[in-house]
C-alpha cells in the first residue's frame, strides 16, 4: 500500500511581508537629536564641526531611521518622544534659502529655525497674544534668525550658542512688567545668529494698543 507523503518540513517558507513604509521623522524629534548633540559636544564627544554637521543632517533628515542614524555611534540615544510642539504653535524653517514673513499669528507661540538660510519674522503688526506672553523656539544653525519686535515689549533671552551670536537690540522697556507684554526667547546659535530688534519705522501697533487697555485698567 502506497504511504501517504509526509510533508517536507525542511522545505523554505517565504518570510511574510514585513517592509512597511518608513516613518517620517517630525520637527520635535529633529530637535531633540539636535538637543542631544549638543549635549554631546558638550561632553567632548563631538567637535564643533561635527555638532554643524550631524545638526544640519538631523535638520534635513526626512524619516526616524535617517534621523536616529545622526546620533547612532552616541551613548544613551533613546528615540526622540513622537509628541509634537504645542497646539498650534506656528513654524517658520529657512533651509538652504531665505524666509520673510510679516504678522504672524502668535497666541501659541512661534518656532523658528534657519538651516544654512535666514528666517525674517516681522510680529510689530501682529494680535498681541491674549495672556500678553509670547515664546519663540528660535534655532540658528550656520544661517540667522532676525525677529523684529514693537516698542513697549520685554524681552527675555534664554538663548545657548556656540561660535554663533546673540544680539538684543531693543530698547529696554521701564514700564511696570504686570502691564508689559513678555517675549521669551528660547533656542541656540550654532555658527549663526539669534537677532533681535526694532523696525525703522515708529508704526502703531496692535501690542500698543493692547499696552494702553492694560496700562488704562491698572
Amino acid at each position: 500500500m502506497t504511504q501517504p507523503q509526509r510533508p517536507d518540513l525542511h522545505k523554505d517558507v517565504a518570510p511574510p511581508h514585513t517592509s512597511s513604509p518608513s516613518v517620517l521623522a517630525s520637527d520635535a524629534e529633529r530637535e531633540t537629536m539636535v538637543e542631544r548633540l549638543r549635549e554631546a559636544t558638550a561632553e567632548g564627544r563631538l567637535t564643533l564641526e561635527e555638532l554643524a554637521e550631524r545638526s544640519e543632517a538631523a535638520y534635513l533628515a526626512r524619516t526616524r531611521a535617517e534621523l536616529m542614524s545622526v546620533g547612532e555611534d552616541l551613548p544613551h540615544v533613546t528615540p526622540p518622544a513622537s509628541a509634537g510642539t504645542a497646539t498650534g504653535q506656528r513654524t517658520f524653517r529657512a533651509t538652504f534659502g531665505d524666509l520673510v514673513h510679516h504678522s504672524p499669528v502668535l497666541e501659541h507661540g512661534i518656532a523658528a529655525t534657519a538651516v544654512f538660510g535666514d528666517v525674517t519674522l516681522d510680529l510689530c503688526a501682529s494680535p498681541a497674544p491674549s495672556t500678553g506672553e509670547l515664546t519663540i523656539e528660535a534655532r540658528a544653525l550656520v544661517g540667522d534668525v532676525h525677529l523684529l519686535l514693537p516698542e513697549g515689549v520685554r524681552v527675555e533671552m534664554n538663548c545657548s550658542k556656540v561660535l554663533g551670536d546673540l544680539r538684543n537690540l531693543t530698547r529696554e522697556h521701564a514700564g511696570p512688567e504686570a502691564i508689559t507684554p513678555l517675549v521669551r526667547i528660547n533656542g541656540s546659535a550654532v555658527l549663526g545668529d539669534i537677532i533681535v530688534a526694532h523696525p525703522d519705522s515708529d508704526r502703531r501697533t496692535y501690542w500698543q494698543k493692547w499696552l494702553d487697555e492694560r496700562r488704562s485698567r491698572a
